[in-house]
């Protein structure tokens, strides 16, 4: 019993230092709060289950990540279905206008659109390397890839961000002048 105690004091804290992690990229991916929130509590049940089931796998970090991928990766895809459904509720509970909603955009939502137009494979190696903080060779073997192959994906969509937001930046400026 002492054994299972323990046990379970190491998958509260292995948990509990992962969710934080999971949200930042689940909310990176599909850009909304509540499915990233879903996609995270999804993870880390198919981890609680695992654990208790046939003990700690060898790297929880690999194991969440791969299943928040792919959550993630299906809830990007149910929203793009439910897009069209979202804006005729919008009209119709007359919320702010497009216009009012362009200008209340924060500097998160450009970063996140900005993530949203990298190439897909240059994409996620950027965000389990950075949001999901696994190592080069965790994110070779969740994307069946090299490290050096990760490691110049991760160069690339961080050279690509930072165009980005430079012409992001520099547009706001041309429109305010």
């Amino acid at each position: 019993m002492a054994l299972r105690f323990i046990a379970d004091v190491d998958l509260e804290a292995v948990a509990a230092a992962l969710a934080p992690r999971l949200i930042a990229y689940a909310l990176a991916r599909t850009g909304r709060r509540a499915d990233a929130e879903d996609v995270a509590q999804e993870a880390l049940t198919a981890l609680v289950r695992r654990w208790r089931r046939a003990g700690p796998p060898e790297s929880p970090d690999a194991f969440v990540f791969a299943i928040a991928r792919r959550r993630a990766g299906r809830a990007v895809a149910r929203g793009a279905l439910l897009a069209p459904l979202d804006v005729v509720r919008h009209i119709a509970q007359r919320g702010p206008s497009v216009e009012e909603t362009a200008v209340g955009r924060s500097a998160a939502s450009d970063v996140v659109s900005a993530i949203r137009s990298l190439p897909r494979r240059d994409r996620e190696a950027l965000l389990l390397r950075v949001v999901g903080e696994l190592d080069f060779d965790r994110i070779a073997s969740l994307t069946r890839t090299t490290p050096a192959g990760v490691k110049m994906r991760i160069s690339r969509a961080r050279r690509r961000l930072a165009t980005l937001l430079a012409e992001r930046t520099d547009g706001r400026r041309t429109r305010t002048a």
